[in-house]
């Protein structure tokens, strides 16, 4: 999870990666999710990426921060 204003609209919104884990052809999967912030709280989280949109294979621990 991380926070910054993905939108530029002078909000912090939330961004959250999720791992759906091995896929059935080999590959694996992970999605982008955005939380819009309103103000007073946050919209419906929006997919803002899928890596089974072209990026084949994600390496998931790639994306580890610590």
């Amino acid at each position: 999870m991380t926070a910054g204003d993905f939108d530029g609209d002078g909000r912090t919104d939330v961004g959250v990666l999720y791992g759906y884990g091995r896929q059935d052809d080999g590959t694996n999967r992970t999605g982008l999710w955005k939380f819009s912030s309103t103000g007073t709280g946050f919209n419906a989280p929006v997919m803002s990426w899928d890596s089974a949109a072209g990026f084949g294979s994600w390496n998931w621990f790639s994306s580890d921060l610590a």
